[in-house]
């Protein structure tokens, strides 16, 4: 009697690598992530520093008196520099800055065209104007008429990287309407060559308001860079690189305690 066998193939099981190695590689990569944000952290914490430093030159700058128009031409850090400047407004060609908000109000800085008496030509941004009811009505806008001597700050805004090339410049009727303050192409429309920077007026300087003030609400020195946000972030890495090392080690326990 003969008996017939069956063979069968040895079913080969993947193997599992022991638990104690998958503690390590979840530790390992726990440090890894630790070391990552632990490095962003101290990264933010030293922009903080910087950002103390620059806070402190620039508000000592601010503080200081101001310098006549001309001088200020020479320097080549202008940001926030204290300015006196004399001459006379062309009110026909007066620029208006739209989408800028003030008091939950959409409206437009008025930057009107002035002609120094050395004979430089320098935007001057006179404050806030309300929006029309409808996108085609431009607020009136006050001529400042006569020889003028104003105090203000240098200010040099920032460009917007996500505008378009040439569509900074909405029309060429008077008053000009634009989506950023691009000296060049204001200039090319004046056929003058700008300064390339403008004047913001201080709280007490209000040319042509016939008695009412136009409202100044562009940032501070101390609001335009804050090193308590820097901080902020470099607690927010940390705690992340924790919180991820945390949970790798956890993980790694668990799977080796239920592992046979």
């Amino acid at each position: 009697m003969t008996k017939d066998f069956q063979q069968k193939s040895p079913t080969i099981e993947p193997q599992r690598p022991p638990g104690r190695l998958r503690l390590r590689v979840g530790l390992i990569i726990g440090l890894l992530v630790l070391a990552v944000c632990l490095g962003l952290a101290v990264w933010q914490w030293q922009r903080a520093d910087q950002a103390r430093a620059w806070l402190a030159a620039e508000q000592l700058k601010a503080g200081s008196a101001p310098l006549p128009f001309e001088q200020v031409l020479q320097l080549r850090d202008r940001q926030f520099q204290p300015v006196r400047v004399s001459g006379r407004f062309d009110n026909a060609h007066s620029v208006l800055l739209n989408s800028r908000t003030y008091q939950n109000r959409v409206g437009y800085y008025l930057l009107s065209p002035l002609h120094t008496d050395s004979g430089h030509w320098v935007l001057v941004n006179r404050g806030w104007l309300p929006a029309g009811e409808y996108r085609n009505q431009l607020p009136p806008i006050p001529a400042a008429s006569g020889p003028v001597t104003l105090t203000g700050t240098l200010y040099l805004p920032e460009h917007n990287i996500f505008l378009p090339s040439g569509d900074d410049i909405v029309g060429e009727q008077w008053p000009l309407q634009v989506a950023e303050v691009n000296f060049a192409a204001i200039g090319r429309q004046l056929g003058v060559e700008l300064a390339p920077f403008e004047i913001r007026l201080g709280p007490d300087q209000h040319p042509g308001s016939n008695g009412t003030p136009l409202p100044k609400p562009w940032k501070t020195v101390e609001a335009t860079i804050s090193p308590a946000r820097h901080i902020a972030y470099a607690v927010q890495w940390l705690a992340i690189g924790i919180a991820g090392l945390v949970i790798f080690t956890l993980a790694g326990r668990r799977r080796r305690q239920g592992s046979p």
